[in-house]
């Protein structure tokens, strides 16, 4: 584990400064990405800025794990070429860009796991539970999907994927895929497992793939080869970002409610304060903004939107190895399995770029669910338990160093939005509407890009419709 130095050290560089007590004229709820954009964008401005955060820490969904050999990122991965904001912001707040690629990927494919075994690459096409037919039967599971829907996709303009005139491709990648001639079999193990969007494929709307195959074109075409992390982990860009702020940046303030007047608005935390402003910008997710009581309530197919977007569970248990197993079994530590372990990721962020710090074990959707059920610690023991019957070298070599899960966070209640079938053309240019004095930003309210790129374009967008409303 690092030491205790260092994760003071960490708390320190997210600064919480007391109320001064006079009114801004903006607050700003969240100071992840999105919410330290658009108040450091509306204090060039010209205006006094106030951020509520409800963690204890800065950053949002972009998170650090600096109690974990190698610091993984539990939320905010890698920084891709297209994302031209979140490089620029790096270089603005004075925060390195490292180039990952060689430690993110240089340990080859990960081994497939099927039914608790090995399967050796060249005899998955012949594996009695592989259920793909034609050419794409040699596909490993993790690739089959993406191989099936880019071949297939039928929107013409994915750029404009939230377009009304696309509304007829407003349906369940289930449904889909069916039309295709794939298999519930095919479905549930190239797509349903280790999913990325969604639970199943009959909560995802195609449109949303079609946005999310957009957003890979855009950064294959800028720089295909380039992945990359700030210098210390990613959460160091907000904490860099949030010692510019010249207002009150206060944290341990959840928010229960937005009132909203003809002349400003006022926001109820639940420690019992209560903060007024000309404006208010909000940035959370829209799974904790429907907890949050708002008056008066938004438009029916705002209202709507924020109560129903869906977001993608996630769970990862961290794993410090304490000797090198796969040196006994010679397979990768890296693995793509049908099990709780879902995907596991060999962390190489240590001073030697070949050496393994530690392992993430991503289960999503319902495999995520699941371990939320059972619990940390019990997921804990049941990720271990498995890897251990996958990897019998593993037995006793394996310490849990955390369980991270987004679904059951208060905060997040789940990582990046997903539209569910008919939400993309009932809700995708309803959700960023200002409301009256209330102002949206974060990533689910951006259509052209995703990700930590999404919170910034949300955040310029929303900075400027406040300065039109303030005058």
């Amino acid at each position: 584990m690092v030491s205790g130095a260092l994760v003071t050290a960490a708390a320190a560089a997210s600064p919480a400064r007391a109320a001064t007590g006079r009114d801004p004229d903006v607050l700003v709820i969240g100071a992840g990405l999105s919410g330290l954009g658009a108040a450091l964008a509306l204090e060039e401005a010209g205006l006094r800025v106030r951020v509520l955060e409800g963690r204890d820490r800065i950053g949002g969904r972009l998170y650090t794990l600096d109690d974990v050999p190698g610091h993984p990122e539990a939320g905010g991965n890698s920084v891709a070429g297209a994302y031209g904001r979140v490089i620029a912001a790096g270089k603005r707040y004075g925060v390195e860009l490292d180039d990952i690629g060689l430690r993110a990927f240089g340990g080859g494919p990960p081994g497939l796991y099927i039914d608790g075994a090995l399967v050796a690459p060249d005899a998955w096409a012949r594996h009695p539970r592989n259920p793909f037919a034609g050419e794409l039967k040699a596909l490993p599971p993790g690739a089959w999907a993406d191989a099936l829907l880019k071949r297939n996709m039928p929107v013409k303009d994915p750029g404009r994927w939230w377009d009304p005139e696309n509304a007829q491709h407003d349906i369940s990648v289930y449904d889909f895929l069916t039309s295709l001639g794939a298999s519930d079999a095919a479905i549930q193990l190239g797509f349903d497992t280790n999913i990325s969007y969604g639970t199943t494929a009959h909560d995802v709307s195609l449109l949303m793939l079609a946005s999310v195959e957009q957003w890979q074109v855009v950064n294959r075409n800028a720089n295909a080869r380039f992945i990359g992390a700030f210098r210390g982990g990613n959460q160091r860009l907000p904490e860099a970002m949030a010692r510019q702020l010249k207002g009150d940046l206060l944290r341990g303030r959840r928010v229960v409610a937005i009132t909203i007047r003809n002349d400003g608005a006022e926001v109820h935390c639940d420690d019992g304060s209560r903060h007024r402003a000309k404006a208010v910008v909000c940035s959370l997710p829209f799974a904790t903004l429907r907890h949050v009581a708002i008056d008066p309530l938004p438009p029916a197919a705002q209202n709507t939107a924020i109560r129903t977007i869906g977001y993608v569970p996630i769970t990862q248990v961290h794993i410090v190895p304490k000797r090198k197993f796969w040196e006994s079994d010679e397979q990768n530590p890296s693995m793509w399995t049908d099990g709780i372990a879902g995907t596991v990721y060999a962390q190489r962020f240590g001073s030697d770029p070949k050496e393994v710090m530690s392992l993430t074990c991503w289960a999503r959707g319902l495999d995520a669910r699941y371990l939320d059920l059972l619990g940390a610690a019990a997921a804990g023991r049941a990720v271990v338990a498995e890897l251990e019957r996958l990897r019998p070298a593993a037995k006793g070599a394996l310490e849990v160093a955390k369980v991270r899960s987004w679904g059951t966070d208060p905060f997040a209640a789940g990582v990046w939005s997903c539209y569910r079938p008919g939400q993309v053309v009932a809700f995708a240019n309803e959700l960023a509407k200002p409301h009256e004095r209330l102002f949206f930003c974060g990533e689910h309210t951006a259509l052209g890009s995703r990700g930590m790129e999404a919170a910034l374009e949300s955040a310029e967008r929303a900075a400027v419709e406040v300065q039109i409303a303030l005058g």
